[in-house]
């Protein structure tokens, strides 16, 4: 390591004293210091505390895929996988290209103008370097400014180019490596993935006057790609989410979290779900790894009234159930799902809950399940539904679970499985507590 060390300082020969001061602090920090984590963690911390970076991270690269292995943030604290907000493929074009990105005013750069995250997160300058050593791609370093409106200069890339070979030599070290391909990409991996789905899906069902829910989220291994959410838009209108990621592990985990984000970033700025789930399908086809889709059904209920407005992007058509008719109907697509084509059409259609109405949502772990040595098709579960119809939302739920997994703690399908029931149970407005 010390011949790497004054290999390093050889390097800052060009730098300005005081940067050549700073460097060498980290030198001694790496001479000093046994565990790389925290070696790594502290370097973070330093560039972000010298350029002036909001966050900074810190991604390894093996097999073709990016993984997340610092997150930091200017408090000197963690990131949460579940607040990503940074254009990946900006970091992965860097990384093809092997070489940095100094991009003063995102907003205004024309090389950016397609690139719609950007502009989405608010990112207003940013810092990309990739990290190599002997030819060797060892990962990517990104550093932005979000709340920080100054664009980073010159010297703040040149310092951090110069960090960055002390970087891609610990990477280059056999036991780091060892810790990050393999505790990194299986504990810390897994850890991270479960860590993102805890923080996804809600943890109980939102509560309101003349209204009944009920949810059952099973994945069918440690980290699945099935995700649903509630989310309040104001005092009387509520968000119903329920999506099925392509893929699984890791990657489809920050993928859900990606969508995530951008679903509930864009439902505030948008009037009807249309609009709503054509600008989050532009946000995440840009960000998109290649062959990586999401199939999702998105509802905007007015408590109200009852008026349910909703878009299916390619999913399982959910059920709805009109008490008045003795009906059950299925809610069809009504476009294609979010993430393949940038220019997707997407239409919405209106129903209206009344009292004893009801609509079922689901992921076709439910259609894949193993049902006395038979897949449990579609007819079956129409069936289903529309026997237990009278049950309230807990009940059907309870049922249909007992039915497709039995005494198991996932479906026999070997799939994920996420279902959900919404009934309206009275008419009139919401009362407030």
């Amino acid at each position: 390591m010390t011949n790497k060390i004054d290999e390093l300082k050889r390097h800052t020969k060009k730098l300005p004293q005081k940067n050549v001061d700073l460097f060498l602090q980290i030198s001694r920090l790496i001479q000093e210091q046994d565990d790389h984590n925290t070696i790594l963690t502290n370097i973070i911390d330093q560039i972000i505390q010298y350029t002036g970076a909001d966050e900074g991270y810190l991604f390894l690269h093996e097999k073709q895929e990016l993984i997340p292995f610092i997150l930091r943030n200017s408090n000197h604290t963690e990131i949460s996988p579940t607040t990503l907000k940074i254009p990946l493929i900006l970091i992965k074009q860097s990384l093809e290209d092997n070489r940095p990105y100094l991009i003063r005013d995102v907003q205004k750069d024309e090389r950016l103008k397609d690139m719609l995250s950007v502009s989405a997160f608010h990112i207003h300058s940013l810092l990309c370097i990739p990290i190599s050593v002997n030819r060797r791609t060892q990962g990517v370093l990104y550093l932005q400014r979000t709340r920080n409106r100054t664009p980073f200069q010159n010297d703040h890339l040149e310092w951090v180019k110069a960090v960055v070979f002390s970087i891609g030599f610990l990477l280059e070290n056999a036991e780091l490596k060892e810790m990050a391909l393999e505790k990194g990409r299986m504990q810390r991996e897994m850890q991270m993935a479960r860590d993102v789905q805890k923080n996804l899906i809600p943890q109980g069902v939102p509560q309101y006057s003349g209204w009944e829910g009920a949810y059952c989220w099973m994945p069918a291994f440690e980290v699945g790609g099935d995700y649903f959410d509630f989310i309040p838009i104001d005092d009387h209108t509520l968000g119903l989410v329920i999506a099925d990621v392509s893929d699984k592990g890791m990657p489809a985990a920050l993928f859900m979290a990606l969508s995530r984000t951008i679903l509930r970033a864009v439902i505030r700025n948008h009037e009807d779900a249309a609009s709503v789930i054509k600008r989050a399908n532009q946000l995440i086809h840009y960000d998109a790894q290649e062959g990586m889709f999401i199939t999702l059904f998105f509802a905007v209920l007015d408590l109200n009234t009852g008026e349910l407005t909703y878009v299916n992007g390619g999913h399982n058509p959910p059920l709805y159930y009109q008490h008045e008719h003795q009906a059950l109907i299925e809610l069809l697509p009504t476009g294609m799902a979010v993430g393949i084509e940038v220019s997707a059409v997407y239409t919405q259609k209106k129903i209206k809950l009344e009292k004893g109405d009801f609509i079922f949502l689901y992921t076709d772990g439910a259609l894949d399940a193993l049902v006395r040595e038979k897949k449990f098709n579609e007819k079956e579960l129409n069936e289903f539904i529309y026997r237990h119809r009278n049950a309230d939302p807990e009940r059907i739920i309870a049922l249909l679970k007992e039915k497709l997994c039995g005494t198991n703690s996932s479906a026999s399908s070997k799939d994920d499985l996420t279902m959900i029931v919404w009934k309206r149970t009275a008419d009139g407005e919401i009362v407030h507590p």
